[in-house]
């Protein structure tokens, strides 16, 4: 389904919630009669991560008796079972948790690579159903396509070849500052409903924002690039507050680096006015730049362990936000003067929009929800002629989506999924001497969870049909010859590719937000470290 095929279908639903307006829910949620008996249903089964000795599973349990105003069940806390064997006859219990939870994670580990497994998640000796929603392999596989629950199967991948090297956590789209979800512009006009927190609890890119920092680094990661978005619409404060949550990761320019997306642009009005403004248009304010790059331009490249880490600025113009993402002939020429400086040194880059044809067209509206065609075809040259380029990570689209190019086939086009709402986290870019993994991680923290669950339910229930992605989407192992490139050593990047604000002291608000972000992402990371320790048990 394209994203103008999903929008299309949630301009039919908008006047209606689409799973009440069906008449049994259970059917709407992709369930048999036998499966849904009782109060408590285990739905929306995905297999998250698929790496070469581990497997990560999701699901909810609710009452279907009583779905709110979205169709969304009421969350009813149960136990959490996985079986899992070699084949359907020996089938073994090999997770248990009797800690009633409505937001069910397991993490199954040592699993053996190259080898088929299947499996099957329980709820109150309920068997959990796949996710009715999620487009291409929400759960692998179905040894049977009659049924819904199972039991499914999954192939653990090879590892890439040679030694382990270093991880970078790859993110996009986190929202500062915006406070309703899956609102979408058509020619129609706006796509409601729209999603909201929960009254009293934290604001939700908050939410997602602090499970970031905690749990990339939990999951090891070395270093964090964010590509673009990280505010709703540029406003100083929101810059501020997202300058804060990714500084819970690390240090601004030596653990993590930003480019800037459209939601971050220069912006008019009272919110972005005390920013610079922008030469040769003095009303508008550029509070991205101030925060991020104050006294060079919003583009750098950068080097991490003997990788190359370009960051464009791919909407580097004035304008709406609505249409192409463009890079400036300033931006283009330093580009090319830095890949033809070596061509073979490995070579990740990262900008907001998506660059290939076969993004293009399955996005809505086509073709100028992207880069601009003309320009993204340059790029494409670009990187075939410089054999180092391997991966290119975007965001926008707020989904998970590997694509290639024919002018550049050795390049893997990565979108990664938003961080601010379902499914909610980042993908990990775990590099080898002989290749690298690429794996889509949700967050594990709870009030993440309960958000990812909630924030669903976009665009009339149907947003998994367009961003979970299938599991290669999400999960993939690249042979290539990285041997060039130095083990991790903690360090972060050699090179500063920015210079960071001068340090001018803080008022009382400011030190209460750095406060908050900095207690939000200790408490999941305590959270995780216990998960961590109560799983080796």
């Amino acid at each position: 389904m394209t994203r103008r095929q999903l929008l299309q279908w949630a301009g039919l639903v908008a006047a209606t919630p689409f799973l009440t307006a069906l008449d049994d829910t259970a059917h709407a949620y992709g369930m048999t009669k036998q499966a849904s008996a009782g109060p408590m249903l285990p739905i929306n089964l995905e297999l998250v991560t698929l790496t070469e000795t581990t497997a990560i599973l999701t699901w909810f349990t609710g009452d279907p008796s009583r779905p709110d105003s979205m169709g969304r069940l009421a969350p009813v806390p149960a136990d959490t079972v996985v079986l899992l064997g070699t084949a359907t006859s020996a089938l073994q219990r090999v997770f248990f948790d009797a800690t009633p939870t409505p937001y069910h994670y397991v993490e199954l580990t040592g699993l053996e690579p190259g080898q088929t497994y299947f499996y099957v998640a329980q709820s109150g000796g309920v068997p959990a159903t796949s996710s009715f929603n999620a487009f291409g392999n929400g759960v692998g596989s179905s040894t049977l396509d009659a049924t819904s629950t199972g039991p499914f199967t999954f192939t653990t991948p090879e590892p890439p070849p040679g030694t382990f090297l270093f991880a970078i956590a790859l993110c996009n789209d986190l929202h500062f500052g915006e406070t309703v979800a899956g609102l979408a512009t058509s020619a129609g006009g706006g796509i409601p409903p729209g999603i909201e927190q929960v009254p009293g609890h934290p604001p939700y890119p908050e939410v997602m924002g602090a499970a970031l920092a905690a749990e990339a680094r939990l999951r090891g990661a070395d270093l964090l690039v964010a590509a673009g978005d990280l505010t709703a619409e540029a406003a100083q404060p929101d810059v501020g507050t997202a300058r804060t949550f990714l500084d819970a990761f690390g240090p601004y320019g030596q653990s993590y680096v930003v480019t800037r997306g459209n939601h971050d642009r220069p912006h008019t009005g009272e919110d972005a006015a005390a920013c610079s403004a922008v030469p040769g248009h003095e009303t508008y304010h550029d509070c991205f730049k101030d925060a991020f790059f104050s006294s060079g331009p919003t583009w750098f490249s950068a080097d991490a362990n003997g990788l190359r880490v370009i960051g464009l600025d791919t909407y580097d113009k004035i304008g709406s936000g609505g249409d192409n993402g463009v890079l400036s002939e300033e931006q283009f020429a330093f580009l090319s003067a830095e890949l033809a400086r070596d061509r073979d040194q490995p070579t990740l880059v990262l900008g907001h929009h998506p660059v290939t044809v076969e993004a293009t067209v399955t996005t809505v509206p086509p073709i100028i929800f992207n880069m601009d065609p003309e320009q993204a075809a340059r790029l494409e040259s670009l990187y075939a002629a410089t054999p180092g380029v391997f991966l290119h990570h975007a965001g926008h689209t707020h989904r998970n989506k590997r694509t290639v190019s024919t002018t550049a086939p050795d390049v893997v086009f990565q979108e990664v999924a938003a961080v601010k709402e379902y499914p909610g986290g980042f993908h990990q870019l775990r590099v080898f001497t002989g290749g690298y993994a690429l794996n889509s991680y949700k967050f594990r923290d709870t009030l993440a969870q309960e958000w990812s669950e909630r924030s669903r339910q976009e665009y009339g229930g149907l947003a998994p049909f367009y961003v979970f992605g299938s599991v290669a989407d999400r999960n993939s192992v690249v042979a290539r010859d990285c041997s060039d490139l130095r083990a991790g050593d903690g360090t972060g990047f050699a090179s500063n590719p920015v210079e960071l604000l001068a340090e001018t002291g803080t008022d009382s608000s400011t030190d209460a937000v750095v406060a908050g972000a900095a207690m939000a992402a200790a408490m999941a990371a305590r959270e995780f470290l216990s998960w961590r320790a109560r799983a080796a048990l």
